[in-house]
This record gives C-alpha cells, structure tokens and sequence, in this order.
C-alpha cells in the first residue's frame, strides 16, 4: 500500500511537471523574452523547502529540508535537524538543467524533481543500505 501510494506522488508530480512544460512551451512568442531560462545550472534548486515528508507511513507537515550544491551535477538532500523527522537519511542526487525548465535527476539514492516557474520541489529516495530512512517529500521553496 505504501508503495502504491509513493507511486500515486510520483504519478502526479509528473503530470503536473508535464503540464507546466506543455504551457511554457505554448507561450505565444511575439519576439519579447520577459523571463529568458538561459541558465542550466543547478543552482536555482539550492535552498530551503518546506511542505510534506512522508516516511514509514508517517506524514510530517511543514517539514523543512535543505538542498546544497555538491558540485555541477549533484546536490545534498537533507532534513532540519532536531526536528521529529530529522531520523531520515541524507542522500546526495544526480541533478540536471537541460531546458532551464527545472531540476531533474535520479540515481541510485533517488530522484529529484524541481520545477521553476512554481518552485515546486518533489525528492522521493532510496534504500541503499540497511540503516537508511527513506522518505517522500513535496514542498516548495521558502
């Protein structure tokens, strides 16, 4: 059922993420530029996010996680600390800006999903070891 349900986030962040390509790609083009997606860094992802983080079944609302740069290609997923959800693992994400749409990235610690234009954040990770404390996370940047 858990799984289910991570699925059911996952499926919906997607679509929305779909979405909100779809209309940005729509825009009508009158040869003004107001807001030009020149930069593929990674950096527009860096920050604090607040929203929901789901582990074990559990909900913790207003949750707080914190996104730092490890280099051009990978971030640092981590939870406030001394906080009841802090139990959760740290994990470090491939992260990618190929369209200057969002942050995309996913690898064996798990995937990372941020779109710009609502910084709207989604991180769902992975086990990859015994101790680890997994988690789902949604928010958006504070």
């Amino acid at each position: 059922m858990r799984a289910m349900r991570i699925q059911n986030w996952v499926y919906r962040f997607f679509l929305i993420l779909f979405v909100g390509v779809f209309f940005i790609s729509c825009k009508n083009d009158d040869g003004e530029d107001s807001n030009p997606m020149t930069d593929h860094s990674i950096d527009v992802v860096l920050g604090t996010f607040k929203g929901t983080l789901n582990s074990g079944g559990q909900d913790y609302f207003n949750a707080i996680v914190m996104v730092s740069k490890v280099d051009d290609s990978h971030v640092k997923v981590q939870a406030k600390t001394n906080e009841s959800y802090s139990f959760v693992t740290t994990k470090t994400l491939t992260a990618v800006n190929t369209q200057g749409v969002g942050v995309v990235g996913n690898n064996n610690e798990g995937s990372i999903d941020y779109l710009i234009s609502t910084k709207a954040l989604m991180v769902s990770t992975q086990k990859t070891s015994e101790t680890d404390k997994i988690y789902l996370f949604q928010g958006t940047k504070q």
